[in-house]
This record gives structure tokens, sequence and C-alpha cells, in this order.
């Protein structure tokens, strides 16, 4: 038996071996409504091209096992080690959400052991301390509530569409008031959390939007056959045993905190919403900042 293998645990019948451990669920969620995203989603591990071994020559996405309301589930077992970090891919093939990766280090299967040693070496970290919450930002399919006040743009820049392009929207006195994430297309649909609370259906309200995109000079190049390959990785930190609520929601999990090497617009485009309407609008231009 190898250090990184359990050892049998003494239950009431008796000996029985460990065959595996949760190692992490990922339970997506609509930003929009809070609720569980879904159906249709698809979650994995991305692995890279391996030199010297037949594999297809983009990233590779190990499906997860899905296991309802739990999530997506990746398993410490003894079919082999897991890395201590994974990169997670969660993406949707009908359009309804943005894509998004994640960063994310494992708990070793060595601590989760510790806490069935006799005596327990460690306490028993619980599976919310395993758990990742990723909020997913409304993609151009998404089935938008009626009375919701948002547009429908493209973000481009010298007049291409932007990879996987952000926004933040601002209203009186500088208060966010919505964010969206764009697609390959450079495709978003920003809806907005609140609005003036006076305003009725079908006033017209001056809303800044700031963009945000993939510096082009660090950007990885695009994958036709796999277009979320260069799509930005956030890192996101070990939660706690037990999990701290900044563990669970945090703005990288929702998506307000920026990829590294993003770059925000140089300026700010002021466009006027209609209050409980979704609208197409023109294309927004992403002027990069100065050079230093």
């Amino acid at each position: 038996m190898t250090d990184d293998q359990d050892r049998p645990i003494v239950v009431a019948a008796g000996p029985v071996d460990v065959l595996h451990r949760l190692a992490l669920a990922v339970r997506p969620l609509d930003a929009r409504t809070r609720g569980p995203a879904g159906p249709g989603l698809g979650v994995g591990l991305e692995t890279a091209p391996v030199p010297g071994r037949r594999m297809p020559r983009h990233r590779v996405v190990r499906p997860l096992e899905h296991h309802g309301a739990t999530g997506f589930v990746v398993r410490h077992s003894t079919s082999g080690a897991l890395p201590a970090t994974v990169a997670v891919r969660v993406d949707d093939p009908a359009r309804r959400w943005i894509p998004r990766k994640f960063s994310v280090p494992l708990w070793p299967r060595a601590e989760l052991a510790l806490s069935d040693a006799v005596p327990p070496g460690a306490p028993h970290v619980p599976a919310a301390s395993r758990l990742l919450l990723p909020w997913l930002l409304p993609g151009p399919a998404y089935s938008v509530a009626p009375g919701t006040t948002g547009m429908r743009l493209r973000v481009t820049r010298a007049g291409d569409p932007v990879r996987w392009p952000r926004i933040t929207a601002y209203g009186t006195g500088g208060v966010l008031v919505g964010w969206g994430h764009g697609d390959e297309h450079g495709q978003v649909l920003l809806l907005l959390d609140t609005v003036v609370p006076a305003s009725r259906p079908g006033t017209l309200v001056p809303v800044a939007l700031r963009t945000h995109a993939p510096d082009p000079a660090t950007a990885s190049p695009p994958d036709p056959l796999d277009p979320p390959a260069d799509l930005g990785v956030e890192a996101v930190a070990r939660s706690h045993s037990p999990p701290q609520d900044a563990d669970l929601d945090n703005p990288v999990l929702r998506g307000t905190d920026l990829p590294p090497d993003y770059e925000t617009g140089a300026t700010d485009t002021v466009r006027e919403f209609t209050v409980g309407q979704v609208v197409h609008t023109d294309d927004l231009p992403h002027t990069p900042p100065p050079v230093p």
C-alpha cells in the first residue's frame, strides 16, 4: 500500500477498504436567479496535450460524473492520483450561459483520510469545503424573464469582435447595476440588476458601460476545434475547513473579478437602456488602455 492510498477503516461490520473519496463537487449557479444552472451543462477537467502521445492537438476535456443536486463530481479513487490542482471547464452547448474555466486546488487524499484514523489524526473535512459554486452569466440563448432591462450587443476592437469580453455597467453615482460576459464572437447579453426605482417601463435610463478584454499581446490563439480553449482561467483558493462564507461566494466565483491578462477599456461608453425591455444595439467599441 502506497502513502497516497487509504488504509482500511473500521465500521460495525469490521474493516473495509476505501475505494474513493470526494475530491471536488462543482455546482454551477445561474447568476441571475442564484439557482442551479442547467440542465445540459458540460463540466469537465481539462488536460493539455502530452508531447509524443497521439492525442487531439486541442485540449482534451474529461467529463465529470453528474450527481443531480450534488453537482458534478471529481473523486480520489484507487485508479490513479489526481494532480494537486485541476483545471475545471464549465460549458453550455445550448449557449444559454457563457463558459468559464477555473484552476482549483484540491484537498489531498491523504489529508481527507486523517479523520478516519484511530484515533483521528485531523478533523473531518466537510463536503462543503470541497465545493465549487461558479456563477454563469447569461449567453445569447438565455431565457430572459419578462420585464427585464438589458441590451444585446457585440464588443469590438478596431472593428473586429473581441473574444470573451466582459462588461460592467454603472448607474448614477457610479453604482454597479450589472455585469455581463461575452462569447467567442464578442456577443454579450447584458442584463441590469437594478434601475432607477422611480423609472416606469419604457423610460430611458443612461448607463455607463466599461469594457474588459483579453490582452491581445498575451492571449492564446483561438482553436477552431475547441472554441473555449483560449478562455481565461480564473484561479480560486482552496476552501477552509469548515468553509467560510467567502470561500463559497466571492468576486471570482461571481465573475466580477477579471481573469489574468485582461485589460480595461480606456473610456466608458454611455448607452440608454429602456426600462423593462431587452433591446439590440450597436457594437460597443473596446478602446485599449494607453501604453505606459
